[in-house]
């Protein structure tokens, strides 16, 4: 069931109260920022919600809704990500919000816990947190940029430069041959997902899947490959485009990612580690660069929501 997500109109206040009110969540000031408040309509009735009040540079995520028949649909995730887009839009640099149950949810996202003193000053006066939620609520902490995003073609010429800077400084790849925006535009063959992490409209990292057998089938396994614009390493970016990553190709019906890393790559060893990917084993000698032979570890991650199809 695919499920319309569009901006409220005033006529859907009673009924987002109601929603609200019989979900246990505070009421008071929705009125106030119904145009930045999304609905989730089934048949034309509202079966969830998430709202933004906008403080400035910052905002305040509120009001994150389904109806109980409907949990574990994801749909709390596209209402989220949905206001999150909304943020975007309307330049929201850091989103904060208040939570008693749902702390274990938001970190998919890039929220993290923080003390009500690292709260924005404009969004500590907000009802929310003088009133509306107990002080037991946990604050919870996000900042927008870098953002992940699905690529396209036009994002050719930036990926070709992050991709040869690592060609250059023998890495993470045995190439050795500098790729040019045309063979990366190749890349993209409606199938396999290549996303991008950019700051102020500037792409600094990508993370992309590529075919891994022809065989019909692997044709639930996908190559990955994750690169950072030199000056950007170690920032973060390269986990962002990975999660991005993670939930593209989930999207795009494939149960397994796997790929190959230099043995003495230790950063981003660690960083599959932590994102759920295991180490099955060392290929030797698997190949030289630059006359040098280099062994490989080969990692791979299921990804669970598919391997019941």
């Amino acid at each position: 069931m695919d499920f319309e997500i569009e901006p409220a109109r005033s006529s859907d206040l009673a009924d987002l109260l109601a929603l609200l009110e019989a979900s246990g969540l505070p009421q008071v000031g929705l009125s106030d920022h119904i145009a930045t408040t999304l609905v989730a309509r089934d048949n034309g009735h509202i079966v969830g919600s998430a709202a933004l009040e906008l403080y400035g540079a910052a905002a305040l995520l509120r009001s994150v809704v389904v109806v109980p028949a409907l949990h574990g649909r994801r749909l709390g995730e596209r209402l989220v990500r949905s206001a999150l887009a909304l943020a975007r839009q309307r330049g929201v640099a850091t989103v904060y919000l208040l939570t008693e149950t749902a702390a274990g949810f938001f970190p998919r996202f890039g929220f993290q816990p923080i003390q009500r003193a690292e709260v924005a000053p404009a969004v500590q006066q907000s009802i929310e947190f003088t009133s509306a939620c107990p002080a037991s609520a946990q604050p919870m902490r996000l900042v927008l940029e870098p953002r992940a995003r699905a690529a396209t073609p036009e994002d050719a010429e930036a990926i070709a430069r992050i991709y040869n800077q690592g060609i250059e400084d023998r890495v993470g790849t045995f190439e050795t041959q500098p790729r040019s925006a045309e063979n990366v535009r190749a890349w993209f063959d409606g199938q396999h997902p290549i996303v991008v992490v950019e700051d102020a409209d500037e792409v600094l990292a990508f993370a992309a899947t590529s075919t891994y057998r022809p065989r019909d089938c692997y044709a639930g396994v996908a190559e990955f490959s994750v690169y950072v614009a030199r000056e950007r390493r170690g920032r973060g970016a390269g986990r962002l485009a990975m999660l991005a990553l993670l939930d593209a190709a989930e999207a795009a019906g494939f149960w397994k990612l796997v790929s190959r890393v230099f043995v003495e790559n230790a950063p981003s060893r660690a960083l599959l580690g932590t994102l759920g990917f295991r180490e099955v084993g060392v290929y030797e000698k698997h190949g030289q660069l630059d006359g040098i032979w280099r062994d490989v570890v080969i990692v791979e991650r299921l990804i669970e929501a598919n391997l019941a199809r």
